[in-house]
């Protein structure tokens, strides 16, 4: 994929990177990502939750 600038340094680097900077894009994602964890954690509970049960 390369460099995305000419000189392969960062001198001719000015502002940010990063597309979402300034926007609600880094919190909204962060906010799914953690949903989604506690969305498998629960998930993953409830499955042993019933394992364990049907094993006693």
């Amino acid at each position: 994929m390369g460099f995305p600038f000419e000189p392969a340094a960062w001198e001719g680097v000015s502002g940010p990177i990063f597309m979402g900077y300034g926007s609600a894009l880094p919190g909204l994602f962060s906010v799914i990502g953690i949903g989604l964890c506690f969305a498998i954690l629960i998930k993953g509970q409830m499955a042993e939750a019933k394992s364990y049960k049907s094993y006693m």
